[in-house]
C-alpha cells in the first residue's frame, strides 16, 4: 500500500530537502514538499487549495517561526485550527503539528514557546492529530556541534536537520 504525506511548511521544510524524508522512508511511503519559504498559516490558509490537489494520508505541518515573526501569537490558534479543519475535512488523514524549535533569535523564543504550547492544546482536543517535538529534542540537546549556524539563528544546520528528519521518521514508521 502507497501512503502519500505531505509537508506544509516554511523555509525549515524547503530548505532542510523536507528533512530528508524521501531518502529515510521506505519505498512505500511518497512523499511530497510543498514549503514555500516565508510562508505563515496565514498564507498556507490563502493558498489552501493548493493543497486539496494531492491524496495525502498523513499531513507534516512545519510552521510556526514566521508565524511568531509577523504574527507573534495573536490568531496562531485560530489560523492554525482552521488549517487543520481543511485539511481533515477534505480527506481522512491525520495531522503532524511540529512544536518548531525557539531557534537562536532571541526576539521570537517565547513567543514561539507560547505557540507551541497552543499546538500542544489543539493537540489534546482534535482527532487524528498529533505533535512532532522538536522544540524539547532542541531544547535538551548535548552535542559538540552547535544546531545552528553562526550566520542564522534561526535556519538549523545539517546537524539540526537531520535531528528534524529523524524524529518525523520514527513518529511516522511508529519507533
Amino acid at each position: 500500500m502507497n501512503r502519500k504525506i505531505t509537508i506544509v511548511g516554511d523555509s525549515l521544510a524547503q530548505w532542510s530537502n523536507g528533512f530528508g524524508l524521501k531518502q529515510k522512508l521506505p519505498s512505500e511511503f511518497t512523499v511530497t514538499d510543498l514549503s514555500v519559504a516565508g510562508y505563515s498559516t496565514e498564507d498556507w490558509l490563502q493558498n489552501k487549495n493548493r493543497l486539496n490537489e494531492i491524496p495525502t494520508q498523513i499531513w507534516i505541518l512545519e510552521l510556526g517561526t514566521n508565524d511568531a515573526m509577523v504574527y507573534g501569537t495573536s490568531g496562531f490558534e485560530t489560523r492554525t485550527r482552521s488549517l487543520i479543519d481543511f485539511l481533515q475535512n477534505s480527506q481522512n488523514s491525520i495531522v503532524y503539528l511540529t512544536l518548531i524549535p525557539r531557534t537562536n533569535m532571541s526576539s521570537i523564543r517565547e513567543t514561539i514557546r507560547t505557540n507551541n504550547e497552543t499546538l500542544r492544546q489543539i493537540k489534546s482536543q482534535k482527532q487524528n492529530v498529533e505533535t512532532i517535538d522538536v522544540e524539547s529534542v532542541f531544547e535538551s540537546y548535548q552535542g559538540n556541534v552547535p544546531l545552528y549556524p553562526v550566520s542564522d539563528p534561526i535556519h538549523p544546520n545539517q546537524v539540526g536537520y537531520e535531528i528534524m528528519g529523524e524524529l518525523y521518521r520514527k513518529k511516522i514508521l511508529g519507533i
